[in-house]
């Protein structure tokens, strides 16, 4: 399987899936998708695509801060600061870690979130929220709304973004049942371009 987004992968990591998306938003996006869905409302075209690696955390962290701090040609560090590193933070200690970037393909802005995942440690630490993703579709949205907005205020996504595959944070959720079936970490690309 080949890799549909012109975008460096880590030396020697398999593609596991690929997969064309398109999504129209209405509103701002939530802070795990605003780096690729940056340009507010209207309609994106994306790609996610989970590659499995046997390389440990350190490896592929060192990786990442290296394409941040040398990021490939054509493109740049699109979300920088505070904000997004009190973030990683936070989700480093999830088993996960990103940086978004941004180019131009065809004269159009064009976003990439490079996302490295531990689904072990994910697991550990996020279990039971992710366990809650799972059920959480069949919830009225009495008992969804408040769940929602604590989910948003720890992790800067809510679990309905979490819910949809045709969001970036969303490919990253269901990316998970594949890295535990290929037994090793992940690394999620996801980028988009509006249309």
């Amino acid at each position: 399987m080949s890799d549909p987004i012109a975008f460096p992968l880590f030396g020697g990591a398999e593609v596991l899936s690929a997969r064309e998306w398109r999504t129209t938003i209405s509103k701002r996006p939530g802070l795990g998708d605003s780096a690729v869905l940056g340009q507010g409302a209207g309609t994106y075209d994306g790609h996610d695509v989970v590659a499995g690696t046997q390389a440990f955390m350190p490896a592929l962290e060192a990786w990442l801060e290296g394409l941040g701090n040398d990021p490939p040609p054509g493109f740049r560090v699109a979300v920088t600061g505070n904000g997004v590193e009190a973030v990683r933070t936070h989700t480093r200690q999830l088993g996960v870690d990103f940086v978004a970037f941004e180019g131009t393909e065809a004269g159009k802005r064009h976003g990439v979130v490079v996302m490295v995942v531990d689904p072990q440690t994910l697991d550990e630490k996020a279990g039971p929220m992710l366990g809650l993703i799972g059920r959480f579709k069949h919830m009225p949205s009495m008992l969804r709304e408040p769940i929602d907005a604590q989910a948003k205020k720890q992790t800067g996504f809510s679990i309905t973004e979490a819910t949809n595959p045709d969001t970036p944070i969303g490919a990253a959720v269901a990316a998970l049942d594949e890295l535990r079936d290929f037994g090793g970490r992940g690394i999620v690309l996801i980028d988009a371009v509006k249309q």
